[in-house]
């Protein structure tokens, strides 16, 4: 790696990365000057910053290169990567926030095209401004609302385009731990890659048979394929009036997805030339562009990124290059004291609350039954279970036949009993709907739909309510240990 990122190949990293605070400058002049390695992370331009491990992504990038520089004695430098040039609004188009009072409240923002464009070519409309004053009114009586706002505003301002908001409240909130910047649609970047993807597409048939191998090889041994393979696909997008599609290999030259625009590789080689920005790696290709234009020394990803990352490694021999070191992303559910406070009255954990909505509320309803009258359920059902059973044991020596019609009629006394509990539950439920209240509320802070908290709520209310320091504590929290 340090053979290939000579001064010349370092400054033309740097030209693609984005330092805002004192403490990134520094660690990228060090990077320019002394030499050393990169430790990137990425994510889409989801609004508002998407979910938290978004965040954690970030952290986790920053306290793995703390850890590797301390370790290696070499400059180390963090660098979050916006994956400006996805295209799959559903994906990004949303936050969902936790609020006091109103549970989990997705903010959307409105699109302003049908044409699957990038998040670097999407721009923001006045639609954003409707979502802003949603938010405001939100988190507006939280102690450090003002503070979040102000940042948010400055980031997401009509013309600004999707992934240049994002990028800049990312950057807000993370560049103090020394994080740099970059943006997949950055012109020094895409010239610096120009040059792998012209050889995606010169060896596409050769970059398809290794990544069909090595799927089907993972599946031989039990492992999903995390991405499928397209036959004749390549692992370039093209660019153009139809939005972002990918090519197709069609005889001697290329095809569009949707568009079936055709290309030649000699017209494709001189749009690299001329306009690079129009062509752009998929998910495959991305993270050996990053190696290409970073001395890449890990990466950290999340779970379904660590499992693709197990098909793609097959491509970067095809480039003369050895795959980073993956690393799991740091994993944290925030738990603020009013929330620590319902777990500790349900006597629920995480894992616990994963369960059916309507499971946990039978749970509470059942613990809420008085005693009285659980007792006196249970005394009548082993009363009635047990006196059909003698009557059973008695009734053989009438008539077998007798004993099967006493034993319907048991089960059909049992039933009713069942009957007879499911009545009362639902008359505690109607009585408890204060406490069922609670227990939506501990749900919704950590286990929001059932799903991980970090997969689903927005760091905006947590910030608007703890504060930005907050960002730093999480950061402390997290632990990076590596192995011999």
């Amino acid at each position: 790696m340090q053979q290939r990122f000579g001064p010349a190949e370092r400054q033309r990293a740097a030209a693609a990365l984005r330092a805002s605070t004192p403490v990134a400058r520094q660690r990228l002049r060090r990077f320019v000057e002394e030499g050393g390695a990169v430790v990137t992370t990425g994510q889409q331009a989801g609004l508002f910053t998407g979910p938290l491990y978004t965040i954690y992504k970030a952290l986790t990038a920053a306290r793995l290169a703390d850890t590797l520089e301390e370790r290696l004695g070499i400059p180390v430098l963090p660098v979050f990567w916006t994956a400006s040039e996805d295209h799959d609004w559903a994906e990004v188009d949303h936050a969902d926030l936790s609020i006091r009072g109103h549970g989990v409240v997705r903010l959307v923002l409105p699109s302003t095209t049908d044409i699957p464009l990038p998040m670097s070519e999407r721009v923001l409309g006045d639609g954003i401004g409707t979502v802003l004053d949603e938010l405001r009114q939100l988190i507006n009586t939280e102690p450090d609302a003002s503070d979040v706002l102000t940042l948010v505003r400055a980031a997401y301002q009509p013309g600004a385009t999707v992934a240049g908001a994002f990028s800049a409240l990312m950057e807000s909130l993370v560049g103090g731990l020394g994080v740099c910047m970059t943006d997949a649609a950055d012109p020094a970047l895409k010239q610096a890659s120009a040059g792998v993807l012209l050889q995606a597409l010169r060896e596409s048939g050769e970059h398809e048979h290794l990544l069909t191998a090595r799927s089907s090889e993972l599946t031989g041994l039990g492992y999903g394929a995390q991405v499928g393979v397209l036959p004749g696909g390549t692992n370039v997008f093209h660019h153009g009036p139809r939005g972002r599609e990918r090519l197709y290999r069609a005889g001697a030259g290329f095809v569009g997805h949707d568009s079936r625009c055709p290309f030649t590789l000699a017209e494709l080689e001189s749009l690299s030339l001329s306009e690079p920005g129009r062509l752009s790696p998929n998910v495959f290709l991305r993270p050996v562009v990053e190696s290409a234009v970073f001395p890449t020394l890990a990466y950290v990803a999340g779970p379904g990124e660590i499992a693709y990352f197990a098909q793609l490694g097959a491509l970067f021999p095809a480039f003369g290059m050895e795959p980073p070191v993956v690393f799991p992303r740091g994993s944290a559910t925030l738990v603020e004291p009013e929330v620590a406070a319902l777990a500790s009255e349900f006597e629920l954990a995480g894992p616990d609350l994963a369960r059916p909505w309507h499971e946990l509320v039978e749970r509470l309803a059942r613990r809420s039954v008085p005693a009285e009258v659980q007792a006196a359920l249970e005394a009548l059902s082993q009363a009635t279970a047990g006196g059909y059973r003698r009557v059973v044991e008695a009734g053989v020596e009438i008539d077998a036949g007798l004993a099967a019609e006493l034993a319907t009629l048991r089960n059909q006394a049992l039933a009713t009993l069942a009957r007879a509990e499911r009545k009362v539950l639902q008359h505690v439920k109607r009585r408890e709907t204060t406490a069922i209240g609670r227990l939506r509320r501990l749900r919704d802070e950590l286990r929001p739909e059932g799903a991980p908290q970090e997969r689903v709520l927005n760091v905006l209310p947590f910030l608007a309510r703890h504060g930005r320091g907050l960002v730093d504590e999480i950061a402390g929290a997290m632990s990076v240990e590596l192995h011999e």
